[in-house]
């Protein structure tokens, strides 16, 4: 990574500086043949971005590879192997990316052993302890990732550079946005902001992208847009960072309806990342290209370029575009009225999902699957069908929508608070009315509107929405689980895990709508099975 990529968090990035010597004649005589392949590093890395640098990288590496190798070798060998880790992960090597760098940690840990900070040897480790958290947050392994940043932190002083700071603020923000620790991931997010503002302005545009990020995953996609906006303008540290913006940007376009607008941005993030040398994020930026085709109802062809994409981010190990990609390929194929093979496509992503302990992420793609089940019943001329459709779609909403409900709890009532209910449990709830509806399950119903009604008034009470933040222009839900697949990247395509249990309060009471039946109990059971999250305790109150 660049010196500003290292701190961005963003994928596939490489650290020429970090190879770099402090000046001419900094090595001792041992080591002074290599100094020529310093001066070929940058030019190569200038020329061609990360994977140019490869073979240069590659040499290095093995001029430290000697039976009696020192201090100062060690500390060369771990700056080439922490290089060569980014450069497998642009290629979408992550296993090899996650070898390699925990390679260079070990040689830095011996170098320092041996030369402590003669050549500020620690400075080294501590970027390459942050960019294999940012591995492994891609390959599902986020609390690990965390793990090791919260270490991280504790070893840091007054004396550790900004950007190294920036740079760990930064990406325990993006992992944690897609743990939906939105709480913890705006506090990493603004510490980064802070300490760009004060030591390293040029970064502030990463921290900006990490908040619009924020704002989009938790509704409020015009604050997502003026955050994004002042990221672009601030955006000056190389190509792979202008092409995360212009990604997002074209998402945000994409939910606005500017197809056109978005297939611009779309393009020139592909372009972006293949000229930053980044052919990892490149690939996975053409489901971009994909969802503008399906905008436009090129059905074929948004489906090759997904399916395309599907078989890239399988092979390279990365769980957040798995989940993406394969979520865009279901929705094509319910375009093309393809119900079971659109449902098999989400199940895959939802299996992702869940063996990285992200079941809240499963329950926004069971809402998804729900849906998909009502146009089916929808297009079906048999009525047998038509129920099975309609059953399948309750059964699959219902426990969703109490999940998203419970998990309202991970929230300090607030805007964001707010936002998460209208956004997410609200329109969980939508799809499992509808399917009610479509049954004529009225029992159910009234079992559903009372569990509605008690969940305000048995927690904290939920303040007004500010002015800042106003409500939709109509009162029309709009069903933003369509929009997953194309949410914000805050700072790289990080990981999943499942977000935080409630808040530590007394769970709710369970309010019984029809005295002596407490068959409502049977679903919010299912839900915490499916789900792991507590919704409601043992204890019954009767709503009248």
């Amino acid at each position: 990574m660049t010196e500003t990529e290292a701190a961005s968090g963003t994928a596939g990035s490489f650290n020429a500086q970090i190879l770099s010597l402090p000046g001419s004649g900094s090595l001792p005589a041992r080591w002074q043949h290599m100094e020529p392949l310093f001066g070929e590093l940058a030019s190569a890395y200038a020329s061609g971005g990360p994977i140019a640098a490869e073979p240069v990288t590659r040499r290095i590496l093995a001029a430290t590879e000697v039976e009696d190798i020192d201090g100062v070798g060690l500390d060369l060998r771990g700056r080439a192997l922490a290089n060569l880790s980014a450069i497998a992960e642009a290629r979408g090597d992550l296993p090899a990316a996650i070898d390699l760098v925990s390679e260079a940690i070990a040689a830095c840990t011996a170098a320092e052993a041996m030369i402590g900070s003669a050549r500020r040897t620690a400075e080294v480790r501590f970027g390459a302890v942050i960019n294999r958290a940012q591995t492994l947050a891609l390959v599902g392994r986020s609390i690990e990732a965390i793990h090791d940043l919260e270490v991280l932190g504790g070893q840091f002083d007054d004396a550790t550079p900004p950007l190294l700071v920036f740079g760990r603020h930064n990406t325990l923000g993006g992992i944690l946005l897609d743990r939906e620790r939105f709480g913890d991931a705006e506090v990493a997010f603004r510490a980064a902001l802070n300490t760009a503002l004060s030591h390293e302005p040029r970064l502030a545009s990463y921290a900006y992208s990490g908040l619009a990020a924020l704002a989009h995953r938790t509704g409020d996609p015009r604050l997502a847009a003026e955050q994004l906006e002042i990221s672009r303008q601030l955006q000056t540290t190389g190509p792979i960072a202008v092409a995360r913006t212009e990604e997002n940007l074209g998402r945000l376009l994409l939910e606005r309806g500017e197809v056109d607008a978005a297939e611009e941005r779309f393009a020139a993030a592909e372009e972006g990342y293949r000229r930053g040398g980044d052919p990892r994020s490149a690939s996975v930026s053409r489901l971009g290209r994909a969802a503008v085709l399906l905008a436009r109802g090129r059905l074929a062809a948004a489906r090759g370029i997904a399916e395309q994409v599907c078989a890239d981010v399988l092979v390279q190990g990365d769980v957040w575009a798995q989940v993406q990609a394969e979520l865009l390929r279901g929705d094509i194929l319910v375009a093309q009225w393809r119900f079971p093979t659109a449902d098999a496509a989400y199940r895959r992503a939802r299996a992702v999902s869940a063996s990285t302990g992200a079941l809240h992420e499963a329950a926004r793609i069971d809402v998804r699957r729900a849906l998909a089940a009502l146009t089916a019943a929808d297009r079906s001329l048999f009525r047998g069908e038509k129920q099975r459709m309609r059953r399948a779609a309750l059964d699959l909403a219902l426990p969703a929508a109490l999940a998203t409900d419970a998990l309202r709890e991970r929230f300090a009532a607030g805007p964001m608070r707010e936002r998460w209910i209208r956004t997410v449990s609200t329109v969980a709830f939508e799809v499992a009315l509808q399917s009610i509806s479509a049954l004529a399950e009225t029992r159910l119903a009234v079992e559903v509107i009372e569990f509605l009604c008690s969940s305000p008034s048995l927690g904290p009470a939920a303040p007004a929405v500010s002015r800042a933040e106003p409500a939709p222009e109509n009162d029309r839900v709009h069903v933003a689980v369509l929009e997953a697949p194309y949410a914000l990247a805050a700072s790289g395509d990080s990981g999943l895990a499942s977000p935080v249990s409630s808040a530590g309060g007394a769970l709710p009471l369970f309010v019984r709508a029809m005295p002596g039946d407490d068959s409502f109990r049977v679903w919010i059971a299912e839900s915490e099975r499916r789900y792991g999250v507590a919704i409601r305790s043992a204890e019954t109150v009767d709503a009248w």
